[in-house]
This record gives structure tokens, C-alpha cells and sequence, in this order.
């Protein structure tokens, strides 16, 4: 809920800054907003997503020393308007979990098995909550990093340089 992000949102967006904020790491061309990288989530952006209908949201704690290290979150497909997002083929027919959001510290040690429980978990909890399906615009490295079912999924489409980040989508 909205209260219980903006308790977190302080922790969730030192995340997103860790993940997608350093300028640096993406070619002189990258695609921005002032000062930031056009795939570093803005906190307001996270914040209308969490008061969607039928969102959900997880955030990972380390347990030494008990800041956030993870989070994803994300929404029914029809509220989001991302590049892509309508040609999910299922569209418009309020059956698809769409998962916004997805960050995790560079600095983690065990960084691909954390990716892969967040997106199992977010797959739990979209299935709980009534979705059939899940959508996602994500990294292309998750169809070799990520759970089976995320390798196995299918695209619909790629992005080679999404924003210009030189990242594949």
C-alpha cells in the first residue's frame, strides 16, 4: 500500500540508484531525465504504481545488516503505458500481472539467485492475487539467468538498446 511504500521508499530508491542511477555505466548518448538514466524509475512513478488496484510489491532485506537490497513491483498490464507494454498480446483483458520494477544492489554477492527469488516470489503473488500470466519488459540476460519459467517464456518482442542504455530488453 501507498503509506507502507513511503516508509520503504527512501531504502527502495537507494535500490534503484545502486541498479540504474551512475551515469558512468551507460554510453555518453544514454537517454536521460537531468540527471537521470531514463531506466532509473523516478520515485513518484513507483509510488502511482504501488496505489494501483492489484498491486504488489516485495522488497528483500539483508539479514546482517537489515537494509533493503531488492525490490520488485508491478501492477495489472492495463496501467502501464512503457514502451511495449501494449503488444502484449493479452492486452486489455485484465488477466496479465505486469511487473514494473525490478532492482537489485550490484553490490550482492549472490545478485543472480536474489533476481530469481524476487521474480519467483512476484510471480506467487501475481497468481495469488487472480493473474493468469505474467508481462514484463526485462533484461535479455534473464533468459539465461533467470528461473525456468523466465528462460523458457515467450518473447514478444526485443529491444536491442533500449533508451539508448546498451542494454538489451
Amino acid at each position: 500500500n501507498s503509506a507502507r511504500f513511503l516508509a520503504l521508499a527512501p531504502e527502495i530508491m537507494a535500490v534503484e540508484i545502486g541498479r540504474y542511477g551512475s551515469l558512468g555505466q551507460y554510453p555518453a548518448n544514454v537517454l536521460k531525465d537531468g540527471g537521470r538514466p531514463l531506466l532509473q524509475y523516478p520515485r513518484e512513478v513507483l509510488r502511482q504504481t504501488i496505489d494501483n488496484a492489484r498491486s504488489t510489491g516485495i522488497a528483500l532485506r539483508d539479514p546482517v545488516s537489515a537494509r533493503i537490497v531488492a525490490y520488485a513491483l508491478g501492477s495489472p498490464l492495463e496501467n502501464h503505458n512503457e514502451k511495449g507494454v501494449r503488444d502484449d498480446p493479452h492486452h486489455g483483458e485484465g488477466r496479465t500481472f505486469y511487473l514494473q520494477a525490478l532492482a537489485t544492489l550490484p553490490s550482492v554477492r549472490n545478485l543472480t539467485e536474489i533476481e530469481n527469488l524476487l521474480l519467483d516470489l512476484m510471480r506467487q503473488k501475481a497468481a495469488a492475487s487472480g493473474f493468469e500470466m505474467i508481462s514484463m519488459l526485462i533484461e535479455d540476460r534473464f533468459r539465461k539467468t533467470g528461473p525456468p519459467w523466465c528462460q523458457t517464456a515467450k518473447v514478444v518482442k526485443r529491444v536491442d538498446n533500449y533508451l539508448r542504455s546498451g542494454i538489451r530488453f
